[in-house]
């Protein structure tokens, strides 16, 4: 193979798969907008939603820029933060940067430079983010399973399900005592009468809406991470118990979606190697598809409003709202929230009931956008950026706290608060959508026990592993002949070393010695059975190389210590 053939495999690749992911972009942004055109701006354009076509140059613009940024993303996703990027890109950077030219809030231009600032934003995160492996496996051991403070340690396993329980215990406990606890099975059109009398007993705030967003995002997650890959069903069965719990009670939709999210975590990190990214591209095109047909053979809106609405459309088309609204009105410079005491804030609302009333006069709703949007809404451009740097902070933390966790279990308990950020400031989503819970129990959660032992009492996930490891570093099988080992290959590069001319002369002593202790060696074996058949879990022929080997080591040993005797 020349020189210039090997060159164009390697241009062949990169281009092959850029090409791929343009094609994946171009087909996800033709469905979202044929979706908002023909399914969800004529039936919700009460609620402000609208679908202007856009000139096709627009359109190839916005598709070439969001293409540029899924390429900057990782290709395996091997850290809790890959997870978190690749999710954010589905539900929030790709939908803003696709759909802003056909929402009619903004001008072509100014949703251009929506688009080119988002991505420029989160790929600089993407970019700084390592794409090596937090802690591989076999850097786990038994001591990492015991936090020390101080003088004290103690288990991770112990602590970890102590706080899981004491922290259910107080969610369900709370919810019983104010909303109750309904064992119903809502239709998705009977969600939005739940959810308004569950916002009438509690509101918008309280103890119970910061609780429940952490036990449906984080622990019940995490609880049936561990039933599943421990093969024990009555732990899956508590946690889907917990979720149905939350969504019959409250009516919130993302728990709904919590049990496609956090399964297809499960199903995408099944396996011992690293998963793929293109799973990131294809679920949400399938979900878009899916849920327009079975409203076509229903004959209803529900499923696209339910999850393509909602997790696809509302974030691009609130993006481009809330560069209207504060491109010609004052922002907040949060001083709504945690700069309150320094920052004078313009509004007697805050940002989300603020655009709810410029989108729908009169509203008493909320209009909350991604952490883009509202980085927007609080230092204009440069406010995208500043929630950029917030979020490669957060993912830093959070590869630090699940260094050493499997990386299956670290993705079911991070993917929903990542979903939620296309709902929610950042600094919003720590206390209130499960980032900093979700962040504090990877930091405590006990890095092994997570899969079933074999017989041995080894994890199968770390027997794996360790026989992947033992084939890339065997040595090749080598057979005897005459006397010489022999790479049964027979590549010049396999063959053993010769001996040297002294050891291959051998006396007719030494000789008949040899050939006396062979076949003693020979008589043991054939009287005793091996033990190496019944234990070692090697295959037949590895076992016959070994045995080939053992003996002729035997028959030189014996020769020399008879050799040596007076």
């Amino acid at each position: 193979m020349t020189r210039a053939t090997i060159d164009r495999a390697d241009l062949a690749r990169p281009v092959g798969r850029a090409a791929g992911v343009f094609v994946a972009v171009g087909f996800l942004g033709l469905t979202m907008n044929w979706i908002s055109a023909n399914l969800v701006a004529p039936l919700f354009s009460y609620l402000g939603y609208s679908f202007v076509p856009a000139p096709w140059q627009a359109l190839l613009v916005v598709v070439a820029l969001t293409t540029a940024v899924a390429l900057t993303l990782p290709r395996v996703l091997v850290r809790p933060s890959h997870v978190v990027l690749w999710t954010i890109f589905v539900v929030c950077v790709s939908p803003t940067m696709i759909m802003s030219i056909s929402t009619g809030y903004v001008s072509t231009a100014t949703a251009i430079a929506l688009s080119a600032t988002v991505g420029t934003a989160f790929a600089l995160v993407s970019l700084a983010t390592p794409r090596g492996a937090t802690a591989p496996g076999s850097q786990v051991d038994a001591a990492d399973d015991v936090l020390v403070i101080g003088q004290r340690r103690i288990d991770r396993a112990t602590l970890t399900w102590i706080v899981c329980g004491l922290y259910s215990l107080v969610t369900y406990g709370l919810m019983a005592a104010t909303v109750g606890i309904h064992i119903r099975f809502l239709a998705l059109d009977d969600i939005y009468e739940v959810r308004a009398d569950y916002s009438a007993d509690v509101g918008t705030g309280g103890a119970l809406g910061y609780l429940l967003t952490g036990q449906a995002y984080v622990i019940n997650p995490l609880v049936l991470a561990r039933g599943i890959f421990r093969r024990r069903p009555s732990l899956v069965v508590l946690a889907l118990a917990g979720q149905f719990l939350l969504y019959s009670s409250t009516g919130f939709k993302a728990v709904l979606f919590s049990f496609i999210a956090v399964l297809g975590m499960a199903v995408l990190f099944r396996g011992t190697r690293p998963a793929r990214s293109l799973a990131f591209l294809g679920a949400p095109l399938a979900i878009m598809v899916v849920s327009a047909i079975a409203d076509e053979v229903q004959g209803g809106i529900t499923w696209t409003s339910v999850f393509t609405r909602r997790f696809m459309l509302t974030p691009g088309l609130l993006s481009s709202v809330y560069v209207d609204y504060f491109s010609d009105n004052p922002v907040a410079r949060y001083g709504y929230s945690f700069l309150s005491p320094w920052i004078d804030y313009p509004y007697d609302l805050p940002p989300p009931k603020r655009i709810s009333d410029y989108l729908v006069p009169g509203s008493v709703g909320y209009a909350n956008a991604n952490l883009f949007a509202d980085g927007f809404a609080n230092f204009g451009w440069i406010g995208i950026f500043v929630a950029a740097a917030a979020l490669f902070v957060w993912l830093r933390f959070l590869d630090g706290a699940s260094r050493g966790l499997p990386m299956r279990v670290a993705a079911m308990a991070v993917v929903m608060p990542s979903i939620m950020l296309s709902n929610t400031s950042i600094f919003t989503a720590m206390l209130s959508h499960g980032l900093l819970m979700g962040t504090l129990i990877l930091l405590i959660a006990p890095r092994s026990g997570w899969e079933r032992a074999d017989q041995s009492g080894v994890p199968r996930g770390r027997v794996a592993r360790s026989r992947a490891t033992a084939r890339a570093h065997a040595p090749a099988p080598t057979r005897v002949s005459g006397g010489r080992r022999v790479a049964r290959s027979g590549t010049t590069a396999n063959r053993a070393a010769p001996r040297p001319k002294a050891e291959r002369r051998r006396t007719p002593e030494r000789a008949t010695t040899g050939r006396a202790s062979g076949r003693r060696a020979a008589g043991r074996r054939a009287a005793q059975p091996s033990r190496t058949r019944i234990t070692a879990p090697a295959p037949a022929t590895t076992a016959v190389v070994v045995a080939a080997q053992s003996l002729s080591t035997s028959t030189r040993s014996l020769a020399v210590c008879r050799q040596s005797t007076p």
